[in-house]
C-alpha cells in the first residue's frame, strides 16, 4: 500500500513539473463577423489555387487591429503608422518577431470603405483585382494571418458616416 502511495506521489510530482515547464499558450482571439468573412474569402482564393490555408495568429491579429483602429481614429490611410513607423516594424513590435527564426516573411493589404464598399466580399474582390494585393494573398509561403476590421462610426475619429478600415497582415516564420 505504501509503495502504491509513493508511486502515485512520484507521478503527481513529475506531472506537476512537466506542466510548469510548458510554454504559456497564447490567448485565443475572437474574430468579429467581418474578420471571419475576410479570412474565409481569402482562404477560398488560396484553396482555388491549391495553396495552404491561413491560420489566425494572435500577434498578427493584434498588429492588424491596432493599425485599422489607428487609421480610423486619426483619419489616415497608409501602411506606416501615424508616428511614421513602418508596417514591418509595427508587426515586429506586436510580437511577430524575426529573432529565433531562420525564415521570416510578411505582407500587408489595406482597404477602407463605406456602405456597400465595406462588405468583406467587396474588400477581397478589390484585393484580388489588384496585382500587388493579389500577390500578397497568393504568396505560397504564408501560413499565418491577422485581420483587423474596425468601424469608424459617425463622430468617432472625425467620421461623418460609418467607414470600415481593413488591415490584412500575413506571415510565415520557420525556426
Amino acid at each position: 500500500m505504501y509503495k502504491r502511495i509513493a508511486v502515485t506521489a512520484l507521478l503527481i510530482a513529475v506531472a506537476s513539473l512537466f506542466l510548469v515547464t510548458l510554454p504559456a499558450v497564447a490567448s485565443a482571439v475572437t474574430l468579429n463577423k467581418y474578420e471571419k468573412k475576410v479570412l474565409a474569402l481569402v482562404n477560398k482564393e488560396r484553396a482555388a489555387r491549391h495553396l495552404a490555408k491561413l491560420k489566425v495568429n494572435t500577434k498578427l491579429m493584434k498588429a492588424a487591429r491596432a493599425h485599422s483602429t489607428e487609421m480610423g481614429r486619426k483619419q489616415y490611410f497608409t501602411h506606416n503608422s501615424a508616428s511614421g513607423q513602418s508596417w514591418r516594424k509595427r508587426i515586429i513590435r506586436f510580437g511577430y518577431k524575426t529573432s529565433g527564426y531562420r525564415y521570416w516573411k510578411v505582407g500587408e493589404n489595406l482597404f477602407w470603405g463605406a456602405g456597400l464598399y465595406s462588405s468583406p466580399v467587396n474588400v477581397v474582390d478589390e484585393w484580388m483585382a489588384s496585382r500587388a494585393h493579389r500577390k500578397v494573398i497568393l504568396t505560397k509561403v504564408f501560413r499565418n494571418a491577422g485581420i483587423g476590421a474596425v468601424k469608424c462610426s459617425g463622430g468617432y475619429g472625425g467620421c461623418t458616416e460609418d467607414v470600415w478600415f481593413f488591415t490584412l497582415d500575413l506571415g510565415r516564420r520557420i525556426r
